[in-house]
């Protein structure tokens, strides 16, 4: 069940805010309670009544819950194994001692960031979708519709965030170039009926989601999330793949029909304008590996309010000044995204063979100690296990000798990043 939270009605048209915010998912949500907390006026602006409402797997890992809490009852489940499903079919689990990530109720965890930013002060709209944006000398004017369209009604501010999702017209409308962020996965997912399964299943090969991987994602003792994502064009895998599902028992009835949604694998060139900042999926911030945004969305967001306040402190919202949020971001995540994106072209250079090779060489009693038993396997940072990879004496070598000549300057690239 979503969130809704009605439309607000603002009697003066005329009204400037510190800060408009478009778009209530992770990023959005978090700037503006970030923001009313420090007393900034913030008006949020969503189309979607239902905040949260997002098609998204829901899995965080153990330092976005500790840096961002979700109420204990948004917890479905705590992770500490998966199996992974080879090209073959032969499955290997990977267990450790302790929960590394954790399945949340994603439209309540997100719909509580902005439950927090509305105690704080900030003022949320729902319904309307924003159908233009001006960026003036000194305000943003952000309009939408009004009662029945023939009217619009406009919001002025100081500042802007969009925060509005992957391939949003709306940053093209800001005056950010988008032409970078082209790159992108699709996602598709569905709920499906199980009967006890309690760990969560990644598979991977070709006949499942070229280039990538498909999921089963237990949320309770009788449900499940089953779902794959990939670059390629999606052409009846999704049907296939819950077919085979069925046959090896793993899943039984689908209750709720596939839905496709898209997902950044590169970031914009530039995430910041006049008076302007682009965060979350709209800026690209999501992992290469996984698609995975939800906390890279969250530090965007907080690294956003942050930018903005001292901004609005020292009056001045010039592209120069917002420059800083660009700059902390790529310090945070920076190496993280490209890392991912070389491994994520690395890896859909590899075929059935070679996937099948390298894991049971992964899960080898040889190496599977020193790589995925390590602490640098993190649900949330995986460039450091990418590099032990690498760098590894018989994986290193069994991966640039498998694979096409492209690989070796992908590999060479990656090494250069780690460092």
């Amino acid at each position: 069940m979503g969130y809704d939270f009605g439309q607000v009605a603002l009697s003066n048209n005329k009204r400037m805010f510190d800060v408009v915010i478009v778009g209530a998912g992770p990023a959005g949500n978090l700037a503006a309670q970030r923001l009313a907390t420090a007393g900034r006026s913030v008006a949020v602006l969503d189309w979607r009544r239902d905040i949260g409402d997002k098609l998204c797997t829901g899995i965080i890992g153990r330092e976005c819950k500790e840096a961002y809490p979700p109420a204990p009852e948004h917890i479905l489940r705590a992770t500490d194994s998966a199996t992974v499903v080879a090209p073959s079919g032969q499955s290997f689990t990977i267990k450790k001692q302790s929960p590394q990530a954790y399945v949340v109720d994603r439209v309540a965890y997100v719909a509580s960031f902005a439950e927090r930013a509305m105690a704080a002060g900030a003022e949320y709209v729902l319904g309307p979708r924003v159908t233009d944006i001006n960026v003036g000398r000194h305000n943003v004017t952000v309009t939408t519709p009004l009662n029945n369209e023939s009217q619009t009604q406009t919001w002025k501010a100081r500042a802007l965030v969009l925060a509005s999702g992957f391939g949003s017209p709306l940053v093209r409308m800001a005056g950010i170039d988008v032409s970078s962020g082209s790159a992108f996965m699709t996602g598709s997912q569905a709920e499906a009926v199980v009967d006890g399964l309690d760990t969560t299943r990644v598979y991977l090969g070709s006949k499942v989601a070229p280039g990538s991987f498909g999921w089963v994602v237990p949320i309770s003792d009788t449900r499940a999330l089953v779902g794959l994502v990939t670059r390629q064009k999606l052409n009846g895998h999704m049907s296939d793949f819950v077919s085979a599902l069925r046959a090896d028992g793993t899943v039984n009835d689908v209750v709720e029909s596939p839905q496709r949604w898209g997902i950044p694998i590169r970031p914009l060139s530039r995430t910041y304008g006049e008076r302007v900042i682009v965060a979350g999926d709209a800026a690209g911030l999501a992992k290469p590996t996984t698609g995975g945004g939800i906390y890279y969305a969250l530090l965007s967001g907080e690294i956003a309010a942050k930018t903005l306040n001292e901004a609005l402190s020292e009056d001045d919202l010039s592209a120069r000044r917002l420059k800083k949020y660009e700059q902390a971001w790529k310090s945070k995540l920076g190496k993280e995204l490209k890392i991912g994106y070389y491994a994520r072209l690395m890896y859909e250079a590899l075929g059935d063979r070679q996937i099948e090779f390298l894991l049971r060489e992964l899960m080898s009693d040889r190496v599977r100690p020193e790589l995925l038993d390590s602490e640098d396997v993190s649900f949330d940072w995986h460039s450091g296990f990418i590099k032990q990879a690498l760098a590894h004496r018989t994986v290193g070598r069994a991966l640039l000798a498998l694979g096409p000549a492209g690989l070796h300057s992908v590999a060479g690239g990656i090494r250069s990043l780690a460092g």
